[in-house]
């Protein structure tokens, strides 16, 4: 057991958190099927509060898919917000590709599920089969996807949200039937307070939740489906890359605290730490945790609960209604996700990342059938009849559970070709080379070779400088040290990148980096040509060898390099050619830096020795 329980923290979240949530779903499913009415009973029980001549009730059930459910597609709106703002999505070709498929995943099961139960009164059911559960998909990924590329997460992550933002709005216009526009003000004016908080630059993440509490109730009152009001709240709370002046101010109040231990200094580093980091950043890894490991495994435990006796499947196998799901989650999203990435891939063939091949997308898309979380409420929304809402919750836990073995497989397939492949991403995949790279030291002779990819637009690339300073000054001829360019979406990324190859031309590849870094993030022109100026380069040769391309050839190679290797964000650092993952600051760097001298001096010293050789 003990074993059993080390794997199991071992293991990726993802992975853990669907783990649970199947768990909750088989307990639901036995519960259920105990007899008499417990189950039922349990989730009908009426919950609420009573303050004078104001009274709020829901039920158990109710409080899981109105209440608990809105933080969680908050928390998934959080992350795709953040991807498109600074992260693999920023660049909106790339951003459309798993929108449009989302699109299409909502609109083709639908047209399947229409044209199996044409002409019968479960026609209505439609909207049980446009959903994918995020959370099944994630873990399902995590456990059959580890080889593949990491720019599938945030494709599919894309997808699912738009997916489920979609079925929310389906919940709301098609299945909302007591619909009272006048609370719609109260969700108007918690919004508008919400954005006003953002443009003052309103930094304490809990002012925001009287706000939010406020368009939760607005929507709910409204007759629209609640869980919308995680959705739009997220998509207004502030987010933002992490500012140099935001860090510095941050050490400086870190360095008083160790200094002046104080309730007083702690409460302040405390403060300034937590500025640096946008409120979007800080409310998902609040609510992180709290979806994974209660509120999913709460919905499942409170809506999965179906009877699987005998006659009931019997009687659903042979319905068109159990079919027209099961084909509808499965066939339909296979279907619609893997041709509209293709014919958009087509037409724009840099909407998808260069790492994504179909392949990977028709894995995903037969993984995106698990339709979980959002079809068994919408089955609950759209059969009053008992039998046919028995019917629908069969065939979306049959489409799910044959989704899931589908997407297996496929992935298992997958898997063994990627292995082949790109058998490590963790290691370096082009040495570094003196007739290559600029090169502080000798790598034939260094003991270690680091290599940094980079982006001058980063927030993070100031501290770079002071990495390798510190490197070169305290190993000596142990390390060499290059530099490598990972350029963004950004126009000015690539810019910065070619005018610091166009300065190696003229000697000066270092000097115009380190004044690059100093003016990171570089967002204009303007930054680019006092950093060279303050490099002492000739900045009229600088334009017009920038202007010829001189160097592109090695910016891109970079790129298409730092693709292969999934290298996402900047600086990443390959320690004699392999990955670092740790903490991103000079002492951390420099750290395992002497770690590996110390390993590989230790290895050489188990080498003959030359003149050994010739005696021998």
């Amino acid at each position: 057991m003990t074993g059993w329980m080390a794997r199991f923290r071992g293991a990726p979240e993802a992975l853990r958190g669907a783990t649970v949530l199947l768990a909750a779903t088989l307990v639901a499913l036995v519960w259920a099927n105990l007899p008499g009415d417990t189950y039922d009973m349990v989730w009908h029980l009426p919950l609420g509060f009573e303050i004078g001549d104001f009274s709020f009730e829901l039920d158990l059930r109710h409080w899981v898919n109105d209440a608990a459910m809105a933080l969680f597609f908050a928390s998934v709106t959080l992350e795709v917000r953040r991807e498109l703002e600074l992260g693999e999505l920023r660049d909106w070709r790339r951003a459309s590709a798993a929108l449009i498929a989302a699109v299409a995943g909502l609109v083709v099961p639908a047209i399947l599920f229409i044209a199996v139960n044409g002409g019968t009164d479960a026609v209505g059911g439609w909207g049980v089969v446009i959903s994918t559960d995020t959370a099944f998909v994630l873990g399902m990924l995590a456990l059959v996807g580890r080889s593949m590329p990491p720019q599938l997460r945030v494709f599919l992550v894309t997808l699912a949200v738009a997916d489920d933002v979609g079925a929310l709005a389906v919940i709301a216009f098609a299945y909302t039937d007591d619909f009272t526009p006048a609370p719609l003000i109260l969700v108007a004016v918690g919004l508008a307070i919400i954005l006003a908080m953002r443009r003052a630059g309103v930094w304490r993440g809990a002012l925001y939740l009287a706000p939010s509490v406020v368009v939760w109730a607005g929507f709910l009152m409204s007759g629209v489906h609640a869980t919308l009001a995680g959705v739009a709240i997220a998509l207004l709370l502030p987010v933002f890359s992490t500012r140099p002046a935001d860090m510095r101010r941050a050490n400086d109040h870190v360095r008083a605290f160790q200094q002046s231990p104080s309730a007083h200094a702690a409460r302040a580093a405390e403060q300034a730490v937590a500025r640096a980091i946008s409120v979007n950043e800080r409310a998902y890894r609040a609510l992180n945790p709290s979806v994974t490991w209660f509120i999913l495994p709460l919905f499942a435990l409170a809506n999965a609960g179906v009877s699987v006796a005998g006659p009931t499947l019997s009687d659903a196998f042979g319905s068109r209604l159990t079919w027209g799901v099961v084909i509808g989650l499965v066939v339909g999203n296979a279907v619609a996700i893997t041709l509209s990435t293709l014919i958009v891939r087509r037409v724009s063939p840099h909407s998808v990342s260069p790492n994504l091949r179909i392949e990977h997308i028709f894995g995903l898309s037969l993984l995106a059938g698990m339709g979980f979380t959002i079809s068994l409420f919408v089955a609950e929304l759209a059969f009053t009849d008992p039998v046919d809402l028995s019917r629908a919750q069969i065939g979306i836990l049959t489409g799910t559970l044959t989704a899931a073995l589908l997407g297996a497989l496929a992935f298992g397939v997958l898997g063994v070709r990627e292995r082949r492949r790109v058998p490590d991403r963790d290691r370096l995949l082009r040495s570094a080379r003196a007739n290559r790279d600029p090169m502080l030291g000798d790598a034939e002779r260094a003991l270690v070779t680091v290599v940094e990819y980079g982006d001058f637009t980063s927030p993070f690339s100031p501290t770079s400088d002071e990495m390798r300073r510190e490197m070169t000054t305290r190993f000596g001829t142990d390390v060499a040290f290059t530099f490598r360019h990972l350029p963004t979406v950004n126009s000015a990324s690539r810019t910065a990148a070619l005018a610091n190859e166009a300065a190696r031309a003229q000697g000066r590849f270092w000097e115009m980096r380190d004044a690059l870094l100093r003016e990171a993030p570089v967002e204009s022109e303007r930054q680019i040509l006092r950093a060279a100026s303050a490099a002492g380069v000739n900045l009229r040769r600088l334009q017009v060898d920038r202007d010829r391309g001189l160097g592109a050839w090695r910016v891109e190679q970079d790129a298409s390099d730092a693709e292969s290797m999934s290298i996402s964000t900047a600086p990443t650092f390959f320690i004699g050619g392999v990955r670092y993952n740790g903490p991103i600051d000079a002492d951390s760097i420099n750290a395992a830096v002497a770690d590996a001298v110390s390993t590989a001096g230790r290895s050489a010293s188990l080498l003959p020795r030359p003149n050994a050789l010739t005696r021998a």
